[in-house]
């Protein structure tokens, strides 16, 4: 009896075909993994300092203001090494030491490296120097960081390349702040701590600071953001959405002013005031869209450039919570209360005003319990109310 001969099926002979050329390729990703683990290991460590000069070449082009370097070296922990680099100095165009980092440790792991990307980037006690210039610019570490919001803007690779890692890491850091604008005196922070994760499309940020020449006690801010979806610039924050969160126990209201720039935004000077808060901001694509402070408050002077006269309480307490869009606002208060310098006093003031602009008007409705008339028309005259509002 003849034998019966069995000839693969056309599919099968594809499947076979598919599963030699998968095989060959994984095969090729970890030939590629380990010699570029062999090239790391036996070529870039040892003689990773070698390479500075290039090394600062690079960071300068990418950064886009001169680097300087001091020094590099390479540790081997495991299967992947990490870097260190010390006295690290970025220079602003008056040549000015910008940003000095006293030393940076840089961890890769094998899913870093194949994704060009870094595992975690450490800093210690670095300098950072943040400046608004004559003509306005704010300038972080000698960088514009104002050119970087809006979709139509050129976006920032040092930016995009930043809220793309894994995480980064600053401690014991200094900021000053200098304001060549207002001719204001210089504002420094120390014991900088942050700490930056990015998982997928989302930002995670936190920084702990101690404010210097008793502008406050030890502060902190904290942001969870996401960058839209399969977006390919994940640095430009104008396009951010989400919450951020800060905690003043105690601080200076009128040398905080200036570098928020309340004047700027709200039209809001403010003379003096000291106390605690505690706020919640929500953002949508960039844009302020609400939120709610816990304030307590003394001595507060403050104008707004739009009112009939100047804002003076001995006393401020409550929270306030507000929504913003394009054609309305509402703001609602809770447990509001105040003394103004004159002795009036409110102590119940849970009020919910409403505005909404239609066809040029503006109308609303305000709702408020255990009214206080003489309380209302002292704070009123001193808010940026329209003549029908007041």
């Amino acid at each position: 009896m003849t034998p019966l001969l069995l000839h693969p099926s056309r599919p099968l002979k594809w499947a076979a075909a598919l599963t030699r050329a998968l095989l060959w390729a994984v095969l090729a990703v970890w030939l590629l993994v380990g010699l570029t683990w062999g090239a790391v290991h036996f070529f870039i460590v040892p003689r990773i300092d070698d390479w500075r000069g290039e090394l600062e070449a690079l960071a300068t082009r990418t950064v886009g203001v001169p680097v300087r370097i001091g020094q590099v070296t390479a540790h081997t922990q495991g299967l992947v090494p990490s870097f260190a680099l010390s006295q690290v100095s970025l220079l602003d165009a008056q040549g000015r030491e910008a940003l000095v980092l006293g030393r940076v440790v840089v961890a890769v792991s094998l899913r870093s490296m194949l994704q060009l990307e870094l595992e975690q980037l450490h800093i210690d006690r670095p300098m950072l120097d943040v400046r608004r210039t004559a003509d306005g610019k704010i300038l972080v570490a000698g960088l514009d960081v104002q050119g970087n919001t809006a979709e139509h803007e050129a976006p920032s690779p040092v930016a995009d390349w930043f809220f793309s890692q894994t995480e980064f890491v600053i401690q014991s850091g200094t900021v000053s702040w200098t304001d060549d604008l207002r001719q204001q005196p210089p504002l420094a922070l120390t014991d900088v701590d942050i700490v930056v994760r990015n998982p997928g499309s989302q930002h995670l940020l936190r920084l702990d600071a101690t404010p210097q020449n008793q502008l406050g006690e030890r502060f902190t801010l904290q942001g969870v953001f996401s960058s839209p979806f399969l977006t390919l610039h994940p640095g430009r924050w104008g396009q951010w959405t989400g919450t951020a969160h800060a905690e003043l126990p105690a601080i200076d209201m009128a040398r905080l002013a200036v570098p928020a720039a309340l004047a700027d935004r709200f039209g809001l000077s403010v003379q003096q005031g000291v106390g605690a808060l505690r706020l919640w901001v929500d953002v949508s694509q960039g844009q302020l869209i609400g939120g709610t402070a816990d304030v307590a408050l003394t001595n507060v002077k403050a104008r707004f450039a739009s009112a009939n006269q100047a804002l003076a309480l001995a006393r401020l307490s409550g929270r306030v919570n507000a929504s913003v869009s394009a054609d309305s606002l509402s703001l609602d208060t809770l447990g509001l209360a105040f003394d103004t310098e004159q002795g009036i006093s409110w102590t119940q003031g849970d009020v919910s005003l409403k505005l909404v602009q239609q066809n040029d008007r503006v109308r609303g409705n305000l709702r408020a319990s255990h009214i206080n008339l003489a309380a209302l028309h002292a704070v009123s005259s001193a808010l940026p109310l329209a003549p029908p509002q007041q």
